[in-house]
């Protein structure tokens, strides 16, 4: 005879932002079920920080919000809350602590965090009707991917140790070189 364990209990979004208060840590919320977020590495945060030095003041211009870390994003249909690590809204958005209307998401992915990123994130970022670009950012290597809607399907594309990555919401780009400035991400070896 096998002994289950006892499946958690659902939270409500009140008694979720009330964990997230009481431990001062942040947790992914995905319809009523809770997850701890990983740790980041000094390269995540490097990483990060050389987006915000291209990206926040040109979005702040146009209008745009920008927000990083600490803002939650709503994915309305599947009651999904997450912390993307960039996130923008053209949009107008009525509260100050989350991001309905996202138009732009960027998440720095480690390998302990690529599958979730690549597969359930990205599933789950393409059901906000507003999102036109979702781009992860190795932190292992230079290496970008960028998922892009169009108006029939979503094209993906990969740089790899250079390049530039078009954000149509901000009407800018953002180049590999900003992004790994200064860290000690090694590029891919060429093959031979």
């Amino acid at each position: 005879m096998s002994v289950r364990a006892p499946r958690p209990a659902r939270l409500s979004k009140e008694e979720w932002l009330e964990l997230e208060k009481q431990t001062g840590l942040r947790y992914e919320y995905l319809d009523g079920f809770v997850y701890a977020m990983a740790g980041e590495s000094q390269e995540h945060n490097d990483i990060v920080g050389n987006i915000n030095d291209a990206l926040r003041a040109k979005a702040k211009a146009k209008g745009c919000r920008y927000a990083f870390h600490n803002v939650r994003t709503w994915v309305k249909v599947l009651n999904r809350y997450y912390y993307p690590d960039v996130v923008v809204s053209c949009a107008e958005e009525s509260d100050p602590y989350e991001i309905h209307q996202a138009c732009f998401i960027l998440e720095v992915s480690s390998p302990p965090t690529a599958d979730k990123d690549r597969r359930e994130k990205l599933e789950a970022y393409f059901k906000i009707p507003t999102l036109n670009t979702y781009v992860l950012v190795a932190q292992e290597e230079k290496r970008v991917e960028i998922y892009q809607k169009t108006r029939w399907n979503l094209v993906w594309s990969e740089l790899v140790n250079s390049g530039e990555i078009e954000i149509p919401c901000l009407e800018i780009t953002l180049s590999l070189e900003q992004i790994y400035a200064g860290t000690p991400v090694p590029e891919v070896p060429e093959e031979g």
